[in-house]
């Protein structure tokens, strides 16, 4: 391994790294550790073919606070790495950080998964993460951007009013309820809804969109009489026979009027802690499958 001290301004930053924000105050305080101690740890850098300078493949916090600290020339290894090699390591380096934003690590796995045309699975195998985790992740994508960048990091805290992972999760079930969707933010910022709470509200409002106004409205201490009404609807094979009375002769329509009683008949309070995780995500698989034909009915219905 090669370490070289190489003047400051060789050092460029790489314009691909897919840590886009940088605490000022955080940078500030590293570089006054610098300032009196020196860069413990070099950097990573990479030769740019053809030139004098370096791309930085790790490190750039630290690249970043030296400058603040003025320093004239940094220590470095340096290494010839492929772009593949690039991204990867500057991914890794970048999850282990708490203060990477969950968007900023979606959008930097997503860019892997196109750079180097790789499978989820082939991603999470890569990064050392559960395929669900990086599931999760690039299901923010999916949320508007003014909803994805509000979203930090703190699953094991209290959320106060932040909108963290598990809230997202829910509030992408209203991806088809935009404005909707938008309220329930509001009121996980204003009542300092936890994730449990927030799946309450979003499943009632998907249970009965027609009266989603009205939930909104209700007061919290007030909200949990309407989830028992609605606890307290008719069973599912009830409202089976009611949709097949209402619903025009089709072999499509009868594949789904013909799972309904199977789902139905599914016990939650009976399942343990491995099997509702296993029930949660092929639910949220038949989601994304449900979401998708409806989009694709969509699009067909406008040709009739």
């Amino acid at each position: 391994m090669e370490i070289r001290a190489i003047p400051i301004d060789h050092i460029l930053a790489d314009t691909a790294q897919p840590r886009k924000y940088h605490d000022e105050e955080s940078l500030q305080g590293l570089a006054d550790s610098i300032r009196q101690h020196g860069l413990l740890n070099p950097i990573t850098v990479t030769p740019i073919p053809g030139s004098p300078h370096y791309r930085i493949v790790t490190g750039e916090r630290r690249w970043r606070a030296a400058k603040l600290a003025r320093l004239d020339a940094l220590p470095c290894v340096v290494r010839e790495i492929t772009d593949e090699e690039r991204l990867t390591e500057q991914l890794i380096e970048n999850l282990q950080r708490e203060d990477l934003q969950p968007l900023e690590k979606a959008r930097a796995i997503q860019q892997i998964k196109e750079t180097l045309n790789l499978t989820t699975r082939e991603v999470a195998q890569r990064l050392g993460l559960s395929e669900r985790s990086v599931n999760y992740l690039l299901d923010l994508l999916t949320l508007p951007e003014e909803i994805g960048e509000a979203v930090v990091s703190s699953p094991n805290r209290p959320s106060a009013g932040q909108i963290t992972e598990k809230h997202a999760r829910y509030l992408k079930q209203l991806n088809s309820y935009p404005e909707l969707q938008q309220q329930v933010v509001e009121h996980i910022q204003q009542e300092r809804l936890n994730s449990e709470e927030t799946e309450k509200l979003v499943r009632v409002i998907r249970t009965d969109p027609l009266r989603a106004q009205e939930i909104l409205e209700t007061p919290p201490a007030q909200r949990e009489q309407i989830y028992q009404q609605l606890r307290e609807l008719p069973h599912m094979d009830d409202e089976r026979a009611v949709v097949e009375n209402h619903m025009p002769s089709s072999h499509a329509a009868q594949k789904v009027l013909d799972i309904l009683p199977l789902l139905a008949d599914i016990q939650i309070e009976q399942l343990q802690e491995d099997e509702l995780t296993a029930l949660q995500e092929a639910l949220h698989s038949l989601q994304m499958v449900v979401e998708s034909l409806l989009h694709a009915c969509k699009q067909r219905s406008t040709n009739f």
